[in-house]
């Protein structure tokens, strides 16, 4: 049995991000075991593309690990020589490099620093989960034993939105369920139709590595709204006092979202105002108006929220003038083989009817499910024995406004956090450097104090 004082559940960029932050609060005596997958520790899906035309949709000068030292990136690419501004959007393979770099910084510093384990493993049951004693096991058959413990698991593909039995076992081969984990366009014919379910981010990275890499085939896009991400602006602009309070109807706050995004001279400035008050707006709503928003406006939030750098859309807008990427409205109903490609079927939005394109690939793009307790073995095991519950919305696990699991009994006093897409029931924004770096902050700091 391996014993430490803090459990770090996970490998991704939230886990790090803890991490450099125990680092700096707890007690020099103090062990950190971190359990997960040690192959591109810290950079997670996002941050372990190797493709430089992934670009992050956030400017350096906003990516800081630290949320009390806003320029550390900014200072670590001027150190590499790196001809980056604070406006600029790097490179997300440079960030992830930024990244293991500020770990591993943190943990050869000896002076007065905790010690850190890290564990080539995931955690596959809880057999204990109380205040001091809480104990794990691990898929390479260890068994962990700490006082407090941060879940940082992140979120899982999401799978194509059709009914079960949508896709015909004669044309999975064709079809792409996660285009992170393979290298899907090799064999890729250069002339090829491609057929892309999603329209986010995820499929904004899969559309211009097509484009590098000279792609001329027709590229065919299918999204309930048909709604791709909006593009930044540079200089950006100044964010304005947010023209709504936590309190409100939802349809009077958009309402007046839409008043003032008419009188500003840049829409952007009145989304950005809303940052500071995003996750308080959130947690005023009642349960039925959060299932309104999600309903009604989440795709229209996250288009203007989550933008894509200015260049990028560029790329984007001439794919879509020459004709060659398409985007269409609707839903999908199946996939099935015709001959050496994949036919899509799809419910067209406007028309209600049935419609067929054929293609060499039909790749999934529909991003990340927020927290599938389901497709988690440790999270369905602690959910079995009432150690955890999930958010009534089902987004992700139950945890108070300082990120503290809630048992299925609703008790608080475990010791146990959740970070990042794990706590989307409570914050809602929690997906994005700048706010997951403030709420690993605050959780070290609560666990350093009580360790």
């Amino acid at each position: 049995m391996t014993k430490a004082d803090i459990a770090v559940l996970g490998a991704g960029f939230s886990a790090t991000a803890v991490v450099v932050n125990l680092l700096e609060y707890l007690h020099p005596e103090r062990t950190i075991a971190v359990v997960g997958c040690q192959n591109g520790f810290g950079r997670g899906v996002a941050y372990a593309t190797d493709d430089d035309a992934h670009r992050l949709n956030v400017p350096a000068g906003r990516m800081s690990l630290f949320a009390d030292r806003p320029n550390d990136l900014i200072d670590w690419l001027a150190r590499r020589g790196d001809a980056y501004g604070s406006d600029d959007f790097i490179p997300r393979r440079l960030f992830g490099a930024y990244v293991s770099d500020t770990l591993g910084q943190g943990i050869q510093r000896t002076d007065n620093r905790a010690r850190v384990r890290f564990i080539d493993a995931q955690a596959l049951r809880c057999h204990a989960l109380e205040a001091e004693r809480q104990i794990f096991e691990l898929t390479n058959a260890d068994v962990i034993e700490v006082g407090k413990s941060v879940l940082c698991l992140g979120g899982t593909a999401a799978g194509l939105p059709v009914v079960q039995g949508g896709v015909d076992a004669a044309v999975r081969d064709l079809v792409v369920e996660n285009p992170w984990t393979c290298g899907w366009m090799d064999g890729l014919d250069i002339d090829a139709p491609v057929f892309i379910v999603g329209a986010g981010l995820t499929a904004v990275d899969q559309l211009v590595s097509l484009r590098k890499r000279g792609h001329a085939g027709p590229i065919h896009m299918l999204s309930r709204h048909a709604l791709m991400p909006h593009a930044h602006v540079v200089p950006r602009s100044a964010a304005i006092e947010s023209p709504i309070s936590p309190g409100g109807k939802l349809s009077e706050m958009l309402n007046a979202l839409r008043v003032a995004a008419a009188r500003s001279e840049d829409w952007r400035s009145v989304v950005d105002g809303l940052r500071p008050v995003t996750q308080s707006l959130w947690q005023s709503m009642s349960i039925d108006e959060r299932r309104r928003f999600l309903r009604h406006a989440s795709g229209w939030w996250n288009i203007h929220r989550h933008r894509m750098a200015p260049d990028i859309a560029g790329v984007l807008d001439s794919m879509r003038a020459s004709g060659q990427l398409v985007v269409h409205k609707g839903w999908l109903e199946r996939v099935v083989r015709e001959g050496q490609n994949a036919a899509v079927i799809y419910k067209d939005r406007h028309s209600r009817t049935s419609r067929r394109i054929a293609a060499q690939r039909v790749v999934n793009c529909t991003g990340m499910e927020k927290c599938s307790v389901a497709r988690v073995p440790l999270l369905q095991d602690m959910l079995d024995k009432a150690f955890i519950r999930q958010d009534p919305l089902g987004l992700g696990l139950a945890v108070d406004e300082q990120s503290r699991i809630q048992s299925g009994a609703g008790m608080l006093d475990t010791g146990a956090y959740a970070m990042g897409p794990m706590t989307v029931g409570q914050f809602w924004e929690i997906f994005a450097v700048p706010d997951i770096r403030v709420q690993a902050r605050d959780v070290a700091q609560r666990v350093a104090t009580a360790a």
